[in-house]
């Protein structure tokens, strides 16, 4: 190589190198500046807590009225309070599709049914003795009267699915009419006339509706009595004595009859029966299950679910009257059952108001529980903020301390009332979770208030109790602030969704973390000085009447501060626990993660049912029984011109019906109208023109006929049906049908979609082009179908706002990134758990992960603050100053959440249930990573203190009782006028007796 090309070669290198360095400055620069901004962030933050504290502890009767005015003025919102009971508002996005499908159906179709039913069981239901049990439950259930609150009383007949009854409508009612009215036998004998002339040219049944002269069709059919709407095996027979019957003339009759002897329409009596046995012949000759079912109506335009609904947001639509008879259903149904059951025999029954009943009262039946787990609460604040003495037992601290959850409960619901945000049955979680959140930064200020005693030189002077408080909260300030600050982000997060009830819950736990805040820094260290007051004279903890010559302690004060310091200085922070420490991370990490990648998203409604409850059995029964039978749906026709688009209509409901894959049955009205203009009319409109009178023409006869007389509850027309006029112009068509049953969301999503596509694809566009397909269970699995994408976007949002707004506050990378990476694996480990604990992801599920971020995230930034503001020594020094001081604290604010939860751990209520679980998890993984994790870690990797040990900062100095060194406090005013003795060893309890403290301090 020349010289001059290894000169160049120098040159370069030294370029590098210098461009190396100027890099290695810029990056040096870059966090010393961010150093720099955090301390003075925190000496802003320090010095304001302070003056807080001192403001505080100077007027603490003030601060604590002004705390009660608070809460007044926030209660005032109540007069806007509203409980959302409407399942729309609460579980349904918005803007989905189902939600307008369904305010389009409520609008426009008017009315409906809910179900009552009744499922008896035996060995073989096709007994006499079974038919006999049934008469007896029919006959009651439909004699028995329920009394409104107005004291009108309601029978079967008064809120019954009202439809005509044709059953009468035979040739011995014609000649019973024929002689009643004997103006219109000329007309009588050319109707027959007529129907003989047609019988000569062609074969087809005689139908009165085509065949009678309308003037006396009509008048039949007008004076027709109007019967109930039901489903039961029993109208074969209209409900005669069946005790003559022999299980043959049962079959008999099973296998002949397609039309109800009571109603007169025809009926499907084979699909009451389940757990059939067939012959060779395919006829059925036993079963086992045999269902009952009445219809009660609903004017769904009259529904008010502010008087009607529950606070659980789960009852369907009904009106007062439905509610009431089906209640007193409920009550007769439990009595029969308990009458008519036997060994063999087993009844189980099911009203419309059944899910919402029971859902609600096991949601609200635990709120018993709070009352338990606020004692509970206070015996365990007792334990930890108290020393065990007549003197320093924190009664009246721990009772208020309590009292502020309920007054930020209180303030919150009366802020978010008159904001008009609504109230929702997931809210009733809200107090368990500000309790725990609360008295966690209670044990912060106790354990920063026990440091400042420690270091003080005068501990036990009243006239220092303002300074030491400001101490107190100086030092405890910047880290609530730090954990409140980020639980609010995460809860305003989490109120960025599209389902209603979650958006509510986050702003109401979001408005409760902010005024608990408040709370916990005023009227919470108010009553502290309150009481530090009573402690320093020495008077009694129940009685402060009663003074005590002396403060005896009757057991060790500081047994868990040095079991901490044990365990961490012996186990833990060793080198071989180190390792121990990230190698159980990798490991449990890593199972978690293949239990994160198999967590599956999955609701069922049925979850919310205890299965102790009659509708768990009811359900269960009849899915074993019933095992094709899924879930109803419907395809909803506007006003379309169907003239043109019958045929279009007849190639959809012939697609869906080849999709046995997905539909268990489909009952359309076009083929069989088709069948009877075809054959009454000889007009086949699939291949001819047919106007649009002859359409209303046809299909008028078709609804007054035996058989087209079920389809009537497929119609709404424009104004009333006349008998032989044609029909109004109809706003409503429907074509029912049944999905198969599904096992999960990879099943039933795609089989919506498919028939949601096979509709959209039959191009019905003439009219005002409204075709779609509706179901009430479309109202969980459009909400499943979103819920996933809705945790991961949250998590997302939350964790980086949360990490944001941790950057903001902490200013330091270092420690930022080490807190986010606490978070992301407790998450991680949380998901891949609830895998195995049998969770799923869920409505329930997706708020206790979006809690579980803010949660998690204060165990660590508790750890992470702390160890910052820890100096000086060395990384490991630092790091064992710090668990040594705040993870006693952090502990037991873990603890307190998880005692304030463990409330719900034997709640019947899923949504309870799935809280205690997902919490639960959060709190084990969130403290491991927190308190054992992430002091590791710091204690390797952990950054340089920032402070810079000014006048004013709060901080210990290796001394000694002889050799003190004195500093100088700065006061809220901002002057230097006393002059303080300062602090002794860290977590080094030394006994300064009152004689050796006023020689000192002099």
């Amino acid at each position: 190589m020349s010289a001059k090309a290894a000169n160049e070669k120098n040159i370069t290198i030294e370029n590098d190198d210098d461009t190396d360095k100027s890099q290695k400055s810029d990056s040096i620069g870059l966090l010393k500046t961010c150093s720099n901004i955090s301390s003075k962030f925190s000496h802003g933050i320090d010095r304001m807590f302070y003056r807080l504290g001192y403001t505080v502890a100077t007027h603490p009767v003030k601060t604590i009225l002004l705390s009660f005015l608070l809460t007044l003025i926030c209660s005032s919102g109540y007069f806007k309070f509203h409980s959302e009971k409407n399942p729309l508002k609460l579980w349904i996005p918005p803007e989905s599709k189902f939600l307008r499908d369904t305010e389009w159906l409520m609008k426009s179709f008017e009315e409906g049914f809910r179900l009552q039913s009744v499922l008896i069981t035996a060995p073989d239901v096709l007994q006499p003795h079974v038919l006999k049990k049934l008469l007896e439950i029919s006959k009651e259930v439909m004699n028995f009267n329920a009394n409104l609150e107005n004291g009108t009383s309601i029978g079967w007949n008064d809120v019954c699915f009202h439809i005509p009854n044709i059953a009468d409508f035979n040739e011995n009612d014609q000649k019973r009419r024929r002689k009643r009215s004997t103006r219109d036998s000329n007309l009588i004998l050319s109707s027959f006339a007529q129907q003989l002339h047609r019988m000569t040219r062609s074969e087809r049944p005689f139908d009165p509706s085509v065949d009678l002269a309308p003037i006396i069709f009509c008048s039949i059919v007008e004076s027709l009595p109007i019967g109930c709407m039901l489903q039961n095996f029993l109208e074969m027979w209209n409900f005669t004595d069946v005790n003559h019957m022999t299980k043959q003339d049962i079959l008999n009759a099973l296998h002949t009859t397609s039309t109800s002897q009571t109603t007169g329409h025809e009926a499907n009596f084979e699909r009451l029966l389940g757990g059939v046995t067939r012959n060779e012949t395919g006829h059925i000759v036993a079963a086992t299950g045999l269902m009952t079912n009445w219809m009660v109506y609903v004017n769904f335009l009259k529904v008010n679910h502010d008087k009607v609904g529950n606070s659980a947001g789960t009852e369907d639509w009904a009106s007062e009257e439905a509610l009431a008879w089906e209640q007193e259903f409920l009550n007769t149904m439990k009595i029969m059952k308990e009458d008519l059951e036997d060994d063999e025999t087993k009844i189980y029954y099911s009203a419309g108001r059944s899910y919402g009943d029971i859902s609600s009262a096991t949601m609200f039946q635990d709120m018993n529980k709070i009352v338990f787990g606020s004692a509970m609460m206070f015996m365990f604040m007792i334990m930890v903020l108290s020393k065990f003495g007549w003197v320093e037992l924190r009664v009246l601290l721990c009772s208020m301390g309590l009292m502020s959850v309920g007054m930020a409960f209180a303030s919150a619901i009366g802020l978010c009332s008159y904001l008009g945000i609504s109230y929702g049955p997931v809210h009733t979680s809200l107090p368990f979770l500000l309790m725990g959140l609360g008295i966690d930064d209670m044990f912060v200020i106790m354990a920063c208030w026990q440091k400042v005693q420690r270091e003080h030189i005068s501990p036990r002077d009243p006239s220092t109790l303002p300074e030491r408080i400001g101490m107190m909260l100086q030092m405890a300030g910047s880290s609530i602030t730090i954990t409140s600050f980020t639980d609010v982000v995460a809860f305003v997060i989490g109120s960025i969704t599209i389902l209603p009830s979650l958006e509510s819950f986050c702003l109401y736990a979001g408005m409760g973390v902010v005024l608990i805040f408040i709370y916990v820094n005023t009227f919470v260290v108010a009553i502290f000085v309150i009481d530090e007051k009573r402690i320093l004279g020495n008077r009694n903890a129940f009685a402060p009447c009663i003074t005590h010559k002396s403060n005896t302690l009757w057991c060790d004060a500081h047994l868990m501060d040095r079991i901490v310091k044990y365990m961490y200085t012996n186990f833990i922070m060793t080198k071989s626990g180190k390792i121990i420490v990230l190698m159980t991370t990798v490991a449990v990490t890593s199972y978690s993660f293949t239990g994160l990648l198999r967590l599956e998203q999955k609701f069922d409604p049925n979850w919310f049912i205890p299965q102790r409850t009659y509708l768990s059995k009811f359900t269960a029964v009849k899915n074993d029984l019933f095992p094709d039978q899924g879930y109803e749906a419907m395809i909803l026709m506007g006003s379309l011109n169907y003239t043109e688009e019958l045929n279009h209509i007849a190639n959809m409901v012939e697609t869906i019906e080849n999709r046995t894959d997905l539909v268990h049955e489909i009952t359309s009205w076009v083929n069989p109208f088709h069948q009877f203009v075809q054959t009454y009319y000889e007009v086949d409109f699939f291949n001819q023109t047919m106007s649009d009178y002859d359409f209303r023409f046809y299909l008028s006869k078709f609804l007054h006929t035996r058989k087209g007389g079920k389809y009537r509850a497929n119609f709404r027309f424009k104004s009333l049906l006349v008998c032989g006029e044609p029909v109004p112009e109809i706003t409503v068509s429907t074509i029912n049908f049944s999905y198969k049953r599904f096992d999960g969301r990879n099943n039933y999503l795609p089989a919506m979609h498919a028939i949601e596509k096979i509709v959209e694809e039959a191009e019905l566009h003439s009219g005002d082009a409204f075709a779609t397909v509706w179901g009430r269970i479309y109202g969980n699995w459009v909400t499943d179908e979103v819920i996933d994408e809705e945790v991961s976007r949250n998590i997302m949002l939350a964790l980086g706002c949360v990490m944001f707004c941790t950057t903001i506050l902490i200013l330091n990378p270092n420690i930022c990134f080490w807190i986010f990476m606490c978070v992301v694996l407790t998450l991680i480990n949380v998901c891949g758990l609830m895998e195995a604990w049998g969770l799923t992801i869920d409505l329930v599920s997706c708020i206790g992960l979006e809690l579980a971020v803010g949660l998690c995230v204060d165990y660590a930034a508790h750890i992470g603050h702390t160890f910052l503001v820890t100096g000086p020594g060395t990384k490991h020094e630092r790091a064992l100053h710090t668990v040594t001081h705040i993870v006693p604290a952090v502990f037991y604010g873990g603890l307190s959440t998880l005692l304030a939860v463990s409330m719900l751990a034997n709640s019947e209520a899923y949504t309870f249930q799935a809280f205690f679980k997902i919490f639960l998890l959060v709190i084990i993984f969130g403290l491991f990573f927190g308190l054992i994790f992430l002091p590791v870690i710091l204690s390797f990797f952990g950054p340089a203190e920032f402070h810079s040990h000014s006048a004013n900062e709060y901080q210990a100095t290796p001394t000694n009782d002889n050799d003190r060194r004195k500093r100088r406090l700065n006061h809220p005013d901002g002057s230097n006028n006393r002059e303080m003795v300062s602090f002794i060893q860290p977590n080094e309890n030394v006994d300064v007796d009152e004689k050796t403290q006023k020689d000192i301090a002099q």
